[in-house]
């Protein structure tokens, strides 16, 4: 695979983002910070509506916030204009997101190609090879995204984030449409990018058996900062559910625990 990339912190500032929802106004993050250092896996959890996919987007640059910031290396996302922050995305963040999105079209090797800019030459080549070789998917590179199971569409969609050799990945409910098989595989995966080439990981998820793989599990609820939670390697999801009920007050708002999956 490629060389580890350069370490990048992302520093979200009391960040604020509201919508209108008929005449009243939604705060959908209202004043949350979140420092990630480099070589940090970070477990966004909450119950539906509190934010944290709003926020994963707001890290990405993908929706104009109302306040605060977000800055990446040093760079506040907002003093881009789009075309110079499509390129700054392009060349420090991976962005995965639940339903792959994967060109139905194209081969996985070409769907993995696609955000690599010219610039990188016949690099290209090796760097993809290397991909498939790290994700087990060497003998999947000429199939369609149609010939390929959840778990390899979403092992097809990581390398794709990762082309570029970005420093920090964003993960929006990554094992949210697999089988509990391929989730686990998914968030092994993960952690060995964190483990073995210091890349920072943001994962969104409301599943304490997929959040247990984080550093940190920062818990939202009404679009504010809740509570943080140390795992500490623990890998013990009904450990992690008990904690994230103890930060909710005892209660999970908008969903319960069974079987040590928050169900929202």
């Amino acid at each position: 695979m490629t060389d580890s990339p350069s370490a990048k912190p992302l520093h979200v500032h009391k960040v604020v983002k509201k919508y209108l929802q008929g005449t009243s106004t939604v705060h959908a993050l209202d004043g949350v910070s979140l420092t990630v250092e480099p070589g940090e896996f970070v477990a966004i959890m909450g119950a539906s509506g509190s934010g944290k996919s709003t926020l994963l987007h707001a890290m990405a640059g993908l929706i104009d916030v109302d306040g605060g910031s977000v800055t990446i290396a040093g760079q506040d996302l907002s003093e881009l204009a789009d075309g110079p922050l499509t390129r700054f995305r392009r060349d420090n963040l991976g962005i995965v997101f639940q339903a792959y999105n994967l060109i139905p079209s194209l081969t996985a090797e070409a769907n993995i190609r696609l955000p690599a800019p010219k610039s990188m030459g016949r690099e290209i080549d090796a760097t993809v090879d290397q991909l498939l070789a790290r994700l087990g998917m060497t003998e999947r590179r000429t199939h369609k995204p149609g010939a390929l199971s959840g778990g390899e569409q979403q092992r097809i969609a990581i390398a794709r984030a990762l082309i570029c050799n970005p420093a920090i990945l964003l993960a929006d409910e990554p094992t949210g449409s697999l089988d509990s098989v391929s989730g686990t595989q998914i968030c092994e995966l993960l952690r060995a990018l964190v483990d073995e080439q210091r890349r920072s990981i943001v994962m969104v998820t409301h599943e304490p058996h997929v959040a247990m793989w984080a550093d940190r599990i920062c818990v939202l609820k009404d679009g504010t900062n809740l509570a943080e939670i140390q795992t500490d390697g623990t890998r013990d999801p009904q450990t992690v559910a008990r904690q994230y009920q103890e930060a909710l007050g005892g209660d999970v708002v908008g969903g319960d625990v069974v079987g040590g999956e928050v169900v929202a």
